[in-house]
């Protein structure tokens, strides 16, 4: 059971190079565009939700399976914490982009950029404590 977050997480990491991937490829000019965006658009919010429950359970698996750990004080905790803040930041500059709102659409790719850095950094303490 202690292995599901690390699982998970690690799927989870795949998936958002995959999507931060295909919003770079938006940056760029290149054929059947609508087609990338449309990708990009669907699956962004599946990794939002998966990395939203990765650290719910994350936090859970803490508490329940880990009692050499103290709860919410590692760097693990802290950078999970802050890629699903990066990445409420990115969902919510989403929806402002669908609105016209040029600042988001500034915005939007960097905080997308920040997240895929932050959550490989992510992966990598989680690494260094997993059972």
């Amino acid at each position: 059971m202690a292995y599901v977050h690390p699982v998970v997480g690690a799927l989870a990491l795949a998936l958002l190079v995959y999507v931060a991937v295909l919003g770079l490829r938006l940056r760029q000019s290149i054929p059947r565009r609508a087609e990338v965006a449309a990708r990009h658009a669907r699956l962004a919010p599946w990794v939002y939700g998966l990395t939203l429950a990765m650290w719910a359970a994350g936090v859970l698996s803490t508490w329940a399976l880990r009692a050499d750990l103290e709860l919410a004080s590692s760097r693990h905790f802290q950078s999970g914490t802050l890629l699903a803040i990066l990445l409420s930041g990115s969902a919510i500059t989403a929806r402002a982009m669908q609105r016209g709102n040029r600042r988001a659409r500034e915005l939007h790719p960097w905080l997308g950029a920040a997240a895929t850095l932050l959550a490989a950094a992510q992966f990598a303490t989680g690494l260094r404590i997993t059972p």
